[in-house]
């Protein structure tokens, strides 16, 4: 039969027909071209960096469930959920110190993101052509089948024939088969055989590699595939950061090369910058590299801040306020506040606790991760209580009332859900300013705590009691116990400050206190220890070297010197070691001021009081501050971080 083709006689109809078949065969080829652009940049197969290949969806752990679950495909996989960059952040908090390594992370950062939206650009741009070709080629198939039509034969239709499918549609709806399979298969498949055999060249290289073998990220070079979990905290790591209230361990030791000596608040002398804290708050600040946090509340709205360390510039501010759980006004001492607890960093959260009970985590951008109330406490003059940080857990001393009631207890929380890991009722013990202290005892770990009228030891794997000592009382105890070797030392106004034997078991009242003493007893000032003295300062301003040398055998009295600090100061935060420097902050509100003692210029004479030449020499510097100080400073790399009652304050040498 003869074709609308054969017969026309309209000019330019068989140039139509030809630029139809060209039109449908480049269209079509584009439709195939287009398939496969979409399918590589879905994958990320031709990128140049070699983290894009990373298609391994278990980033985190599912316990955590802190984190949002990564995209099970690539294409909707945001480049934090890359292996390769979550490993070398691994690696950095084993190295915190390590430019090349943040170096690096930046630049990995940089191209994964670089990469991310040309991908999805590329594909955008790609699906829009496939849409726009295959509606070219439809079109030309169309003609192309016009054209091509048969004309019925007259003679022919007195015939019976067999009706068949037009040959047209039947190319077409081939062809839509063809198209669609092909987009499909290409665009969901699983991975191709390539990205698996280059991961798994990536695993055979970490197998075979050190822990944090790194190598060339920047440049392509294979990276070392690692585990990527939460930081695996180790005291190392921890002791590299300003982690909780004086720190991890609780000692008050910090270590600087070239701590600050002279400063001048007043004036701006080695003030390398101050930053406005926008709610009133006791608490101390914390460290995790280059943030620093601080919490603040009041009767209505409880809030963190996080500022950048570098700058003093305040990142974000995250509101914790639960608004069922409030404590009234005066229900609480002018001297506490609505926030007095330290928080405490992992690395990955920050965790605070204020007046009302309630403990909450939030992650590096402020965002809520979880919530735990403990009620409204019962005490006399506020909560004050710093959680403390025991690697994968966090500690948290809840003394309630004066013991009578059962409501007090020490409690374990996972770090990163909030969930109790273990929980151990505290008996017979009063409300406590005090906070429980991570210390080290021989090879193992105990939580020590203090309150009215014991200090008791626990394991902080399950919770168990080790030993107690009766040898507090007066009310609330506000000093947090410190710890040298095997020795806890405990100070409060009374009865006396005592030295303990920290590796008995069960009542050790009688047997493992080794010394006493009754001078400058502080009321909130928590001690410090050397390797020669046992250092406390009194709120009146008086310091005390205790000698664990020269013990008494008669009465178990310690030899000690006293050295008065300033002129009518008032001592309410808890002093700083560094080296042999002491750095002590008072809080009288017309001549504010921030002392530093030098202990390498102690000499005693035979009576082991303080000569005068050591009195004169003691007292490096009467540094001026702005503003009445009554939180705890930190330190780290050579500068110290310290909350006045308004400002917050790095000092350093310019």
């Amino acid at each position: 039969m003869t074709t609308v083709l054969d017969t026309t006689s309209v000019p330019g109809v068989r140039l139509l027909y030809r630029l139809a078949v060209l039109l449908a065969a480049v269209s079509a080829a584009f439709c195939i071209f287009f398939c496969v652009v979409l399918a590589i940049h879905y994958h990320g197969l031709l990128s140049s960096n070699s983290a894009m290949t990373d298609i391994s969806t278990e980033v985190l752990p599912s316990s955590n469930s802190s984190y949002r679950k990564p995209a099970e495909d690539s294409f909707n996989r945001l480049p934090t959920d890359y292996q390769s960059f979550l490993a070398l952040r691994q690696a950095l908090a084993q190295n915190r110190q390590d430019e090349a390594l943040k170096t690096q992370i930046r630049q990995l950062d940089l191209e994964l993101r670089t990469g991310y939206f040309h991908r999805r650009s590329v594909m955008h741009s790609a699906a829009f052509f496939l849409f726009a070709s295959s509606i070219l080629f439809f079109a030309a198939v169309r003609t192309i089948s016009v054209l091509k039509r048969q004309i019925p034969d007259p003679l022919a239709l007195r015939r019976p024939t067999e009706k068949k499918a037009p040959l047209g549609f039947a190319v077409v709806i081939s062809w839509l088969m063809l198209c669609a399979g092909l987009f499909l298969g290409l665009l969901l498949v699983p991975p191709l055989q390539m990205e698996q055999m280059f991961l798994d060249k990536l695993v055979a290289e970490a197998d075979s590699a050190p822990p944090m073998a790194i190598s060339g990220v920047g440049s392509g070079v294979a990276l070392a595939v690692m585990p990527v979990e939460p930081i695996q905290l180790t005291e190392e790591i921890l002791m590299k950061n300003w982690v909780s209230f004086r720190n991890f361990d609780g000692n008050g030791i910090g270590f600087s090369d070239d701590p600050p000596i002279h400063w001048d608040g007043t004036t701006g002398e080695n003030i390398i910058w101050q930053s406005e804290v926008p709610m009133s708050g006791n608490s101390s600040p914390v460290i995790w590299e280059n943030k620093l946090f601080l919490t603040g509340a009041d009767e209505e709205t409880q809030k963190i801040f996080c500022y950048d360390r570098e700058d003093g510039k305040l990142l974000w501010e995250a509101n914790a306020t639960r608004t069922e759980a409030k404590v009234k006004a005066d229900a609480i001492s002018e001297d506490t506040g609505f926030a007095a607890p330290t928080p405490v960093t992992d690395g990955w959260h920050v965790y605070a606790m204020f007046a009302n009970g309630e403990l909450v985590a939030v992650d590096y951008t402020g965002k809520l991760v979880w919530r735990k109330s403990f009620g409204i406490p019962d005490n006399s003059y506020g909560f004050a209580s710093s959680p403390a940080l025991y690697f994968d857990r966090l500690i948290v001393q809840f003394d309630d009332g004066d013991g009578t009631e059962g409501n007090s207890k020490l409690v374990a929380l996972d770090l990163h859900t909030g969930n109790i890991i273990w929980e151990t009722p505290r008996e017979d013990v009063h409300s406590s300013w005090a906070s429980p202290m991570v210390k080290k005892i021989g090879d193992a770990y105990q939580i020590i705590t203090c309150a009215n009228p014991f200090v008791i030891a626990y394991n902080p794997e399950d919770g168990q009691e080790i030993w107690r000592c009766k040898c507090l009382s007066g009310g609330d105890v506000g000093p947090s116990p410190v710890s040298l070797g095997n020795v806890v030392f405990i100070a409060n106004e009374s009865p006396r400050n005592a030295a303990i034997d920290a590796t008995g078991s069960g009542d050790v009242t009688a047997t493992h206190i080794l010394w006493t003493g009754a001078n400058a007893t502080p009321d909130t000032s928590s001690p410090l220890a050397t390797g020669a003295y046992f250092l406390t300062i009194s709120s009146g301003g008086y310091m005390t070297g205790y000698d664990p040398k020269a013990v008494n055998p008669a009465n178990k009295r310690a030899r000690y010197w006293e050295l008065e600090v300033g002129d009518l100061s008032n001592f309410y935060s808890s002093p700083l070691r560094v080296g042999t420097y002491v750095y002590a902050f008072d809080k009288t509100t017309e001549n504010p001021r921030a002392f530093v003692i030098d202990l390498s210029k102690v000499t005693v004479g035979d009576d082991g009081m303080l000569t005068g030449e050591s009195v004169a020499a003691m007292i490096l510097a009467e540094n001026p501050m702005p503003e009445p100080v009554v939180t705890s400073p930190a330190v780290l790399n050579d500068r110290l971080y310290i909350r006045g009652l308004k400002t917050l304050y790095c000092i350093g040498k310019r």
